[in-house]
């Protein structure tokens, strides 16, 4: 016996119930198989009506959350799978591999949020907790769950603090720094002057370096590539010292930084490099980016194109480094100083002095 289910004009699927009738049964035990089929359709009746109209079923709701945060993990390719499989191994701890749907609620969350923070950093534990977050909300779409019971839960603050970046002479010195491994100290250089994410770096190909034709001025060289951390595609345009760091092109489409090593190893190439350098600041290879935003707001580029040429989804994103930039204040105060002079020079022909509704944009 088996249900026969219509969803649509095209679509039919059927569900076996493993219920077998024998002709040669006896009649009571053969109307106890038919009851019992009917009751099972009837509830799968309910179940595809919840779903309907929006409501997860129960048999849904029994699924192993562990083995579905696999699945989302697994669908991560490159450097992007790390942090989600470090996520992954803290849940199966604090799970020991298996845990229902139905037994997520916030005190379950609030459970898991301290045992990362007692064995992690603040910034490490909302990293990973954020991991769990978006498979929750992942289950909601696919109707495992009605509604995200992390909304419940509050989030994990990380105390702010400043983030570094090196200056213009502080990455001329790590250029005229000689390292053992040149591709890491080109590819660092090369994210200083571009701001790619080491994750993007790893896996840049030649055909993703394009001339393109701008304007009259000529053509320019361009960084065109899908990032791996937000999916969107990213147009990088480059200037003469990135072009420089690249080298001539080959002719066939290969890496065009081999650096084939753990995180770990690159970080190590990069301290001794620094210590070399005699930079004693605590750099990692995304300071690179920091400070190529940091460069940008400096020379006058406005936040909406620091924005696009970072990739960030979100202009809150790219806030977090306007309040790093020395020079882009002080761009912000002299304006001041400009309306002040105007005034005194004004002032002593009696002649009234309105502040200009766009004084104060820079």
């Amino acid at each position: 016996m088996y249900l026969d289910i219509y969803y649509s004009r095209f679509k039919r699927i059927r569900e076996f119930l493993g219920i077998y009738l024998d002709p040669k049964e006896d009649k009571t035990y053969k109307n106890e198989k038919l009851q019992l089929a009917e009751n099972l359709k009837a509830k799968r009746q309910l179940e595809l009506l919840n779903e309907e109209y929006g409501f997860p079923s129960k048999e849904k709701q029994k699924q192993n959350f562990v083995e579905y945060f696999q699945y989302q993990m697994n669908r991560r390719t490159g450097y992007t799978k790390i942090p989600w499989s470090n996520a992954y191994n803290y849940l199966h701890q604090y799970t020991k591999g298996s845990v229902i749907f139905s037994n997520i609620d916030k005190t379950w969350l609030e459970g898991f949020r301290t045992l990362l923070l007692n064995s992690l950093s603040p910034s490490s534990a909302s990293l990973y907790y954020s991991k769990v977050k978006c498979v929750l909300r992942e289950s909601v779409k696919d109707r495992i769950l009605i509604s995200n019971p992390a909304d419940q839960v509050d989030p994990i603050k990380i105390p702010q603090k400043e983030k570094e970046f090196l200056t213009v002479d502080e990455i001329q010195r790590i250029a005229n720094t000689p390292c053992w491994n040149n591709e890491v100290k080109k590819a660092f250089l090369f994210s200083c002057f571009t701001g790619l994410r080491y994750g993007d770096i790893l896996v840049l190909k030649w055909s993703q370096i394009k001339e393109v034709n701008y304007d009259r001025n000529g053509t320019t060289y361009v960084v065109q590539l899908r990032q791996l951390k937000t999916g969107i595609i990213n147009t990088i345009p480059l200037n003469e010292t990135a072009l420089n760091l690249l080298g001539d092109k080959p002719k066939e489409d290969s890496l065009v930084f081999n650096i084939n090593m753990k995180h770990r190893s690159m970080q190590r190439i990069l301290n001794q490099l620094l210590e070399a350098a005699k930079i004693t600041k605590k750099i990692t290879f995304h300071t690179a980016r920091h400070s190529y935003a940091i460069m940008l707001l400096a020379n006058g580029s406005d936040l909406m194109t620091v924005k696009e040429l970072l990739g960030h989804k979100d202009m809150k994103m790219t806030l977090r480094y306007s309040h790093l930039s020395p020079a882009h204040k002080g761009r912000a105060v002299n304006v001041m100083d400009n309306i002040m002079d105007t005034y005194m020079d004004t002032r002593n022909k009696s002649i009234s002095l309105p502040i200009s509704q766009n004084a104060f944009k820079y």
